[in-house]
């Protein structure tokens, strides 16, 4: 494989996770909790509350990626997780937000 060839696919690679990954890691992410769940159920072991805990930090993951796409977050589940309990330089809409000035009295017009 020449080096041309590879850098196309490396492209196209990348340029497909930044279109589709925020997308299949928030709906893998659910899959496995739902998986770890549903083998808690069955089964009762440490390897389902693994794979649950995976599960959680890959959808998380799709919801950071989602965020930095998108500059705001797809659930607010996410947005207080990430604002509230990460540390600030992991959010990636910190940086992005307008500040909204208060809407002066206008004399009461219009009350």
């Amino acid at each position: 494989m020449s080096l041309s060839v590879l850098a196309l696919w490396l492209i196209v690679g990348l340029l497909t996770f930044w279109l589709l990954g925020g997308i299949a890691a928030r709906l893998g992410g659910l899959l496995l909790v739902f998986a770890g769940i549903a083998d808690l159920a069955l089964a009762p072991n440490a390897s389902a509350l693994l794979l649950i805990a995976t599960g959680a930090v890959v959808w998380f993951a799709g919801h950071w990626h989602f965020a930095l796409r998108h500059h705001e977050y797809k659930s607010p589940l996410a947005r207080y997780l990430f604002c509230r309990w990460a540390p600030s330089w992991v959010d990636p809409t910190r940086n992005w937000a307008v500040a909204v000035a208060p809407e002066r009295d206008r004399g009461g017009a219009g009350r």
